[in-house]
C-alpha cells in the first residue's frame, strides 16, 4: 500500500494549479471603530483600518480571485487515493518520542505551520506508515481583535497512542510532544476550552463570538481549514496531495533536507 502511494506520488508530483498560502481566506468587517481582518490561507491576520479603503478593495478583489480559482481547480487530478474511513494508526507510548525526533529539523527561518505539519506528518507515513492527524485550532475575531494577534489558526501533527493519548508534535516550538491540553494551552492566553463541536462553516462565517478557539481533529492530509469547509460543502479529502506536499517542502525546508 504504502510503495502504491510513493509511486503516484512520484508520478502526479509536477505541480498543478492550486489556493496559495498568500492568498486570501475570507474578510471579517469590523464594526464602528474597529479593523477589519484579512484572514489569509497561510494562518496570518492583517489588520486594515476603517479609513483605508482601497487598501480592503484590494484584498476583497483576491478573495474573489481566490474563490474563483478554488473552485476552478477542484478535480483532485493530484490526489493520490487512500480509504475513505480513516482512522489514525494507534502507537506505542514508547514510540512517540521516536517520531518526534525523526521530525525534519532543517526549517528555514519564515515557514508557516501547515507547510511544516504537512512535511512532517507525510515524511513519518511514509517511513512507517503511522497514519497521524492533523490538530488544528482556530481563534475567534474578538480573541483576535483583543489581543491584537498576527494569525487565526494554527495546526500541528497529532499521534494517538494505544493508551489513549492524543500527542501532538509542533517541533517548530516545542522541544517534546505534548498533550493536546498542553498545545492548546501554550497558544491561547487565557488557556479557555475550545469549542470543539461545530461546522466549519459556521465558525467561517462568525460562529460565537464569546469564545476564544474552536478546534478539530483531522486526517493528516487536510492541509489548512479550507479542506474542512470543502468536506463539508460535499468534497472531501481522501488522500495526499501531491503539489501540496511538494510545495510544502520547497517553501518550508530547506533543499536536500529529510
Amino acid at each position: 500500500m504504502k510503495s502504491l502511494v510513493l509511486i503516484a506520488f512520484l508520478i502526479y508530483g509536477l505541480g498543478a494549479e492550486a489556493v496559495t498560502e498568500d492568498s486570501v481566506h475570507s474578510i471579517s468587517k469590523g464594526g464602528e471603530g474597529e479593523p477589519h481582518l484579512v484572514k489569509l490561507n497561510s494562518g496570518e491576520v492583517k489588520f486594515i483600518e476603517q479609513d483605508e479603503h482601497q487598501l480592503l478593495a484590494k484584498y476583497e478583489k483576491q478573495l474573489k480571485a481566490s474563490k474563483a480559482l478554488s473552485e476552478t481547480n477542484f478535480e483532485n487530478k493530484f490526489l493520490l487515493q487512500e480509504e475513505t474511513g480513516f482512522e489514525p494508526t494507534l502507537v506505542s507510548d514508547g514510540d512517540i518520542q521516536r517520531i518526534f525526533n525523526d521530525f525534519n529539523p532543517y526549517m528555514k527561518r519564515k515557514s508557516e505551520c501547515s507547510d511544516r505539519a504537512h512535511v512532517w506528518a507525510w515524511d513519518e507515513f511514509n517511513r512507517t506508515g503511522i497514519k497521524s492527524e492533523k490538530a488544528f485550532l482556530m481563534l475567534t475575531d474578538t480573541y483576535i481583535k483583543r489581543h491584537r494577534y498576527k494569525w487565526w489558526f494554527h495546526v500541528a501533527p497529532m499521534f494517538t497512542t494505544t493508551s489513549g493519548k492524543k500527542m501532538v508534535m509542533d517541533f517548530q516550538f516545542l522541544n517534546r510532544p505534548v498533550t493536546f491540553t498542553e498545545w492548546k494551552n501554550s497558544l491561547v492566553f487565557t488557556k479557555r476550552e475550545c469549542v470543539t463541536d461545530f461546522s466549519f462553516l459556521a465558525y467561517d462565517a462568525g460562529a460565537d463570538q464569546t469564545q476564544d478557539c474552536y478546534t478539530k481533529f483531522e486526517p493528516m492530509y487536510y492541509f489548512i481549514p479550507g479542506d474542512i469547509g470543502n468536506r463539508e460543502r460535499g468534497r472531501g479529502k481522501t488522500g495526499w496531495n501531491s503539489y501540496e506536499v511538494n510545495s510544502s517542502r520547497s517553501r518550508a525546508f530547506f533543499k536536500g533536507s529529510l
